[in-house]
């Protein structure tokens, strides 16, 4: 792979291979060497792909970087894995009955649901509530929101939030730039019965877990 690549490049290469997928290519460029950290889904990308990654490497060009983010898409959504083994009951909800409820009327098929074990770091500035896992179909939501002092409206939002995430999936423009709330995402979040009053919650949320019920103070 390393090969083939450096037979389109110019400059020297170096080349470490991660599976994070948030930052799936970056770039450095020391003394006329390029240093590439790269995803392994572009150990055996086709061509095309690698040339658009020099010339990222080199211009950061718009027409380069969305060649790369179609094919990290293309990648991700379909790519299967395993979920996680989590629990969906707390001390206070039990989220596959609640999921339940929440997917009546949308019947979604192959979908798991549970509380995340990831537990919240740094200075606690911003909250994520939950994530929909699209490579294996799960719903994570934060444990945070474990509390009896937390509505029950709320949780039922944020689930219902997340499992549109299956109903809507995001979509990529000829740029490449993703939209993971499109506007079909929008108009089907606004039919949830406590709309307003979920989003009303979630704005003073994080102050209300910084100096609450978890000895945030």
């Amino acid at each position: 792979m390393i090969h083939r690549l450096q037979k389109l490049s110019s400059h020297p290469l170096e080349i470490v291979w991660h599976e994070n997928k948030a930052t799936y290519i970056s770039v450095r460029k020391i003394g006329g060497r390029l240093f590439l950290r790269l995803h392994r889904l572009f150990h055996d990308a086709p061509t095309p792909v690698l040339q658009a990654i020099i010339q990222f490497a080199l211009k950061r060009d718009a027409r380069s970087r969305a060649i790369i983010r179609q094919m990290a898409h293309l990648h991700f959504s379909r790519a299967p894995s395993e979920p996680r083994a989590l629990a969906s009951q707390g001390k206070a909800y039990d989220l596959q009955e609640i999921f339940n409820r929440i997917n009546e009327p949308l019947k979604l098929e192959g979908i798991s649901i549970g509380w995340s074990t990831k537990s919240p770091r740094g200075k606690f500035r911003s909250m994520t509530f939950g994530c929909f896992d699209g490579s294996c179909r799960q719903i994570r939501i934060n444990p945070l929101l474990d509390s009896p002092q937390v509505p029950l409206y709320f949780i039922e939002f944020i689930v219902y939030h997340e499992a549109l995430h299956a109903v809507c999936p995001p979509r990529m423009d000829a740029s490449g730039r993703a939209f993971i709330h499109t506007r079909e995402f929008r108009e089907k979040e606004r039919q949830f019965p406590q709309f307003e009053a979920a989003k009303k919650w979630e704005k003073g949320s994080l102050k209300f877990f910084k100096q609450g019920i978890y000895g945030r103070s």
